[in-house]
């Protein structure tokens, strides 16, 4: 079975003790990108889609700081669903990849970390427009 290239799911170090567990995140060991932009995502309805669009240069790392959320990504061709669910995993997702996120759970939270500020000339927005857009860069 052919991945989506590029996306990967990356383990965050995380130390359990008595107090709580802590989960640290190193940026320029872990994070292939210098971050320009994060933001949360939060207080969503278990029936709204998230997402829907590709960058063309951005890249994200999306991490469930609580609950959980079902990532999918594509290449245009192949499609992979994640289900993010605990904070010391986080998805890796490079430009040119669709993403979407639903079933948000009750309470959830998305931390995303870009690598670009928000620009709306960066979103492709129409899937048919994504794959030829993706089809002339790739």
């Amino acid at each position: 079975m052919r991945k989506v290239p590029g996306v990967n799911l990356i383990n965050i170090p995380s130390v359990k003790e008595d107090r709580g567990k802590l989960t640290a995140l190193e940026l320029v060991e872990m994070v292939p990108f210098y971050v320009k932009r994060i933001f949360i995502i939060s207080q969503v309805s278990n029936f709204e889609i998230r997402g829907e669009h590709a960058h063309k240069k951005c890249w994200q790392f999306l991490i469930s700081t609580s609950g959980s959320v079902t990532v999918d990504v594509s290449d245009g061709v192949v499609k992979e669903t994640f289900l993010l669910n605990k904070p010391d995993v986080g998805l890796l997702i490079p430009p040119l990849i669709w993403g979407a996120q639903y079933n948000f759970t009750e309470g959830s939270s998305l931390l995303v970390l870009a690598s670009e500020r928000f620009d709306p000339n960066d979103y492709l927005n129409n899937f048919e427009e994504f794959k030829e857009f993706r089809s002339t860069k790739v």
